[in-house]
């Protein structure tokens, strides 16, 4: 682990991207895969449900993501189902497991589901990321 990465997860920020290691890639169309991605020891993402997060590769880009996991099971761990269409989520699909991306977010207010416990709900989810 070089000094910089030691240093950037000694001081983890909202804005500086957090090192996040790729633990499993599933393919679920020709252009779609979900990517299970793991935080450093000790760093949670505390993500509510409808928050996104913003992934980067250095000298490719930044582009942002809904988290697709549940926030009750994410164990230091997060999926992103990623669709490749242009630049960045082609380099992202060019990627294996054990290789590491850049990870800031949580972002976004999220969805209020405290306020609708108890009750029923109906979410009509459209699209992805």
């Amino acid at each position: 682990m070089t000094q910089a990465l030691k240093e950037t997860l000694r001081h983890p920020s909202l804005y500086l991207p957090t090192p996040a290691r790729i633990a499993s890639i599933l393919p679920l169309t020709s252009t779609e895969k979900l990517f299970t991605l793991e935080l450093p020891q000790g760093i949670s993402l505390q993500h509510k449900p409808g928050q996104f997060v913003e992934v980067s590769l250095p000298g490719i880009g930044e582009a942002p993501f809904s988290i697709s996991s549940s926030p009750s099971r994410s164990n230091g761990r997060l999926e992103l189902c990623i669709r490749r269409t242009g630049r960045l989520t082609s380099a992202l699909h060019g990627l294996r497991p054990g290789d590491y991306v850049g990870l800031r977010g949580p972002f976004g207010r999220g969805f209020p589901l405290e306020q609708f416990r108890g009750k029923d709900l109906l979410f009509a989810p459209g699209g992805l990321g």
